[in-house]
Formats: C-alpha cells, sequence, structure tokens
C-alpha cells in the first residue's frame, strides 16, 4: 500500500506543510519512534521535539533510531504519560502527534486510555500556537479503542469552529469499523 494511504503517511505529508526548522513540537506517543524522528527531522538541530511514551523500551528503541539518523539532540524523550504534557513544556508548541493504542510489537495490554488522552489533549491545545495543528490516528479496532476513539470525537464535535477546524479522514470502503481513522485540529 502506499505510505501516504497510511494514516502516519498522511499525518506526516499534513504536517510537513505546517512545520519549518527550529520549532517546538510534541510526540505525544513515542511507540516505535518513527513520529518522533519525522518531528525531528523536520524541526531540524535548532527545533525541539518533546517526547513522550510510559514505556521504557519504547524510549530505548526510539534513542537508537534517532541516533542512528543524528538527530537525538534535538529530542527530550520523557518517561512519563502523555496526561502529564504540561508538566514538562511551557512553551508554544507548533505541532504535536497522537499515534495511540498500544506499541507494535510489544504488550497489547498496555494501551492508551480516552480519559489520560483526551486530558493530554486538551493541555496541548493549551500549548499550540496559532497557526498550529495536532495530528490523532485513532486505532478503534483494539479493546478499549473505540471507547477511545468515541471520547476524542465526542470531545471534538463540541469545540468552537472559530477557533478550531477539527477533521477526520478515514476508509469508507472495507472494514470501517476496526480501520485506523486520523483527526486533525488547526488552531486559528
Amino acid at each position: 500500500m502506499n505510505s501516504f494511504l497510511k494514516a502516519t503517511g498522511f499525518t506526516h505529508f499534513l504536517l510537513e506543510k505546517f512545520l519549518r526548522s527550529g520549532e517546538i513540537v510534541i510526540d505525544a506517543t513515542v511507540g516505535n519512534g518513527y513520529d518522533t524522528l519525522f518531528l525531528a527531522q523536520a524541526v531540524g538541530a535548532s527545533g525541539l521535539v518533546y517526547a513522550f511514551d510510559i514505556q521504557e523500551n519504547a524510549l530505548q528503541k526510539t534513542k537508537i533510531l534517532l541516533e542512528k539518523n543524528n538527530c537525538l539532540q534535538q529530542v527530550n524523550l520523557i518517561h512519563d504519560g502523555h496526561e502529564k504534557i504540561s508538566q514538562y513544556v511551557r512553551e508554544p508548541v507548533a505541532a504535536i502527534i497522537y499515534n495511540l493504542g498500544y506499541l507494535p510489537g510489544g504488550n497489547k495490554e498496555i494501551i492508551t486510555k480516552g480519559e489520560t488522552t483526551l486530558l493530554s489533549l486538551q493541555q496541548g491545545m493549551e500549548l499550540l500556537r496559532s497557526g498550529g495543528i495536532i495530528s490523532l490516528i485513532v486505532y478503534p479496532g483494539h479493546p478499549g479503542g473505540k471507547k477511545e476513539a468515541d471520547l476524542l470525537e465526542q470531545y471534538l464535535t463540541s469545540l468552537s469552529p472559530r477557533i478550531w477546524q477539527v477533521m477526520k479522514w478515514s476508509r469508507v470502503n472495507g472494514d470501517r469499523v476496526k480501520a485506523p481513522c486520523f483527526l486533525c485540529l488547526h488552531k486559528s
């Protein structure tokens, strides 16, 4: 499948249009580190990526990936939950990526939860600068995923369209119930 048609490929394609060298961004769910690497390369050596994960092995894999690509110097790896973003980040940010669910190749019982993701999202929305973007890839097909997706969509539909443009990109054929969807928030 063309990488653009995957949720992560589409996310990177869209964020490339918004990010510039020297910006400050957040990867709220490090996972295997590919979004962290993408952000680090997009903001360059003069930028800063705050990267959160509750799993030490995710952070270690990401550290190795970043070192191999000479991007570790612009990344602050944080071993903590994304619901604590405001404890670590104080300055305005240009973008935030969430890739929800579980760590691919890891323990599938350790998942993101709607309540903590919503807390994190609300803090991130406060940190996001005008013109900034937040992307969320939501996976309703795993246990707990649909509950998280429903909670986030319910919240996002309540946002003022004068401040927030909220878009959804998802599959319309095949198994739509289990397919990941991409949610995007742009702050006016």
